[in-house]
């Protein structure tokens, strides 16, 4: 293996599933819509028996895109889809690799393509195992990044090339390494290049939760403030569904399962200093990161000077 940055992190799921382990975390961690989780197993599942159809005869990449709001999800997922696919069937084995994206940029002329083609030289190497290798690309725009916006007058061409390379080596992986599922996620959609996303077999969108899986994320966060206050209290309104609890969920709306669950960090902050998490507790801290979000709203984003007269 050449020297460098590292590329990725590589892990193997074979055996036994480890409920324990922080991929297991993260897919039971994401409360989302039922068919959402059930679309990315059946996914995998459809390319096992796809495995001798000629990739030719339905476009086949093996890829699926993840888009949506930050905080959704969408990493959290792909790390977990591994581990789930292998806990249905305990006989099956896995790998799974992380690529790094923020690694394969280069101040070199021409660094960031080499870099791109030893990244796919090293998902043969993996998939010459034969076993399923699932591999997400965070962030797919940085690598995919649309051509079409990449600015003439900062390097254009290095740009261009590590685009050119992403595809065709992505091209190069469907055809000598069938095994490999590839999994790309976004928050810019519109940034990635239409060759990238036609190279998907389907786009999955991961929104914000709806209201019964915002109710089921608040009750998870309470769960976890469980070991350090009592919480019995505002358990107890939402088993009730107290009018309280009720204005709670609806005023979470368009919130991403992340910064809900910050929510509760900031209600356990209010507290400090008393033994107990009130509903009014997860009601200030709500009502303070709402307001918070309508300043930044407010402010374009950037708290620039006319903004700090206010």
């Amino acid at each position: 293996m050449e020297e460098g940055p590292a590329l990725y992190s590589l892990h193997r799921f074979s055996g036994r599933p480890d409920d324990r382990s922080p991929f297991a975390a993260d897919w039971k961690a994401i409360v989302t819509a039922s068919a959402l989780k059930d679309t990315l197993l059946r996914f995998v599942d459809t390319l096992q028996r796809l495995g001798s159809v000629p990739p030719q005869a339905l476009g086949l990449r093996r890829a699926v895109l993840l888009f949506g709001p930050p905080g959704c999800g969408k990493t959290s997922l792909a790390r977990g889809l591994p581990y789930a696919w292998q806990r249905e069937d305990p006989r099956r084995a896995a790998g799974f690799m992380h690529v790094n994206t923020h690694a394969l940029f280069s101040g070199l002329r021409g660094g960031g393509q080499k870099l791109v083609l030893r990244l796919f030289r090293e998902i043969s190497e993996q998939a010459s195992t034969g076993i399923p290798l699932f591999v997400l690309i965070d962030e797919v725009e940085t690598l995919g990044s649309n051509r079409g916006g990449i600015s003439l007058e900062t390097n254009p061409l290095d740009a261009m090339y590590q685009v050119t390379a992403f595809l065709e080596s992505l091209d190069m992986s469907v055809r000598d390494s069938p095994n490999v599922i590839f999994v790309f996620t976004t928050n810019i959609p519109k940034a990635i290049d239409r060759a990238v996303r036609e190279r998907v077999d389907f786009s999955l969108e991961v929104p914000p939760p709806a209201a019964a899986e915002r109710e089921k994320i608040m009750l998870s966060a309470l769960g976890g403030l469980s070991v350090a206050y009592d919480v019995g209290p505002v358990q107890a309104a939402a088993k009730k569904q107290v009018r309280e609890w009720r204005r709670l969920t609806q005023s979470s709306e368009g919130m991403s399962g992340r910064a809900l669950r910050h929510v509760f960090v900031l209600a356990a902050t209010l507290a400090l200093g008393s033994k107990d998490i009130t509903i009014e507790h997860v009601a200030d801290a709500l009502a303070m990161v709402t307001a918070t979000e309508t300043g930044l709203d407010r402010a374009g984003g950037m708290y620039l000077e006319n903004f700090q007269g206010r």
